[in-house]
């Protein structure tokens, strides 16, 4: 993908990051309304209506929460399959909970979780100067569970809330920090020696 995108917060190689939309609406009623996957969320499906939603959703996009933020996840097509979010905003100790939901079914198991997990990881501990994130997941969920692992995080506890039990994930500035610089290690001892040098980046 290589059009612009307004709003654009982060873009990886088949993801686009970007600010929520009031067209995004629609997706994000659907979504929220369906039980299975509410129950992802271990949460309860939607009971208002359509308009009253998006009265609520309207009030959101124009007076945001200074502690939760949400964004929208487009594909390689630019077509809006799901959200990224952060939101527990703690600014004293500079981390915030980490959310995720693809809500388009023919997207899962595709890695579009994954790596939006990491473009937001990265905007956020190397950019924005959070210094945390975590998460908690439904212990029975190994899809997310594999999702957050190749994403970063590693797990740092478990909970139990509502009679459901919950894996507790962090990811933390120094681990991306040391992460990125063994990628980068390991790129420089793979690349063939009659190359190297060959090429200048500004």
């Amino acid at each position: 993908m290589t059009t612009a995108v307004y709003g654009e917060v982060a873009r990886g190689s088949r993801l686009v990051l970007r600010e929520k939309r009031l067209g995004d609406a629609i997706d994000d009623f659907r979504w929220r309304s369906e039980p299975e996957l509410s129950r992802y969320d271990a949460a309860r499906p939607l009971t208002i209506n359509y308009q009253e939603y998006l009265a609520l959703y309207r009030e959101e996009l124009l007076y945001p929460s200074p502690y939760r933020r949400s964004l929208a996840i487009e594909d390689e097509h630019g077509r809006h399959i799901g959200n990224v979010m952060y939101y527990n905003i703690d600014a004293v100790r500079q981390e915030a909970e980490f959310g995720i939901t693809i809500g388009e079914r023919d997207s899962w198991s595709q890695g579009y979780g994954t790596e939006a997990a990491r473009l937001l990881v990265e905007v956020l501990l190397l950019r924005k100067g959070f210094r945390r994130m975590h998460l908690k997941t439904l212990s029975w969920n190994k899809r997310a569970r594999r999702c957050f692992e190749k994403a970063g995080f590693s797990e740092c506890g478990r909970s139990y809330r509502s009679g459901n039990s919950f894996f507790l994930m962090e990811i933390r500035r120094e681990w991306l920090v040391d992460a990125l610089a063994d990628a980068d290690a390991s790129a420089d001892a793979d690349a063939p020696d009659d190359i190297a040098g060959d090429f200048i980046t500004s």
